[in-house]
């Protein structure tokens, strides 16, 4: 029969100094698990991984890399590059060495922060009125708000391959010389706010409706053509003097 594997803190003990990790989208970070096995470590009777739990199994991280210089050191750093939405949830620390063995649990949470607003103005063709829209990627999913505005906004979100939330949020209304509008993102499980502010006077551009844009069309069609059979006649007597001339 083989040796049997003893989960017991009395032969060998891991710690963690942090169980919750809180990065932003696209950084690095490096999960470390401290452990003891009461004297000289022998590398090759030890062995370290980094399981991600979730659906009451465990799977070992492909995204994580041990870091094994530090090993020596009765450390088992876990480095993950470029942190992406999908690594976010708990992960067991597990190190065997010999036949005794112990784990702890870590958690790690992905934010991103909505730092980059993208504005928005439309002129609206035949009232007084604009479109202001703010747009921005982000997680958690956040509020938007506009300051000092009774007219409702009509906000919607969408979620992007990346596992981020891509939140919309567009209001109509009649501009005044002068007054300046801001939307404002609320991540309150992060507990961050993000604005931006939009002069409805500046970089106007014009919404152009559907029902405007085919008579146009047609338009520039029919001018083309008309253009094209007037030249027709007119080539061939310039062609038939420029070959005589030769």
């Amino acid at each position: 029969m083989g040796e049997r594997l003893v989960f017991c803190s009395a032969l060998f003990t891991v710690m963690v100094s942090q169980e919750l990790y809180t990065v932003d989208y696209g950084s690095n970070v490096t999960l470390e698990c401290n452990f003891d096995t009461e004297g000289h470590v022998e590398l090759k009777d030890l062995r370290a991984s980094l399981q991600k739990v979730g659906n009451n199994t465990s799977l070992h991280s492909e995204r994580a890399t041990l870091l094994e210089e530090h090993l020596s050191l009765g450390k088992a750093l876990f480095h993950i590059p470029q942190v992406q939405m999908s690594d976010a949830g708990q992960y067991r620390c597990l190190i065997i060495y010999r036949v005794a063995g112990d784990y702890k649990y870590l958690t790690l949470k992905v934010k991103a922060s909505y730092k980059k607003i993208n504005t928005q103005i439309l002129k609206i063709p035949g009232v007084d009125e604009v479109e202001l829209t703010c747009q921005a990627e982000g997680y958690p999913l956040a509020e938007v708000s506009w300051p000092n505005v009774s007219v409702p906004a009509n906000t919607s979100h969408t979620k992007t391959p990346e596992g981020l939330y891509r939140v919309t949020s567009v209001l109509r209304l009649k501009p005044h010389p002068g007054r300046n509008f801001s939307c404002v993102f609320w991540n309150a499980n992060m507990k961050e706010l993000t604005s931006a502010v939009i002069d409805p006077y500046g970089d106007l551009e014009p919404k152009i409706s559907s029902n405007w844009l085919l008579p146009v069309v047609i338009l520039s069609l029919v001018i083309a053509l008309v253009f094209i059979t007037l030249m027709t006649p007119l080539r061939k007597p310039l062609f038939r003097k420029l070959y005589c001339r030769k």
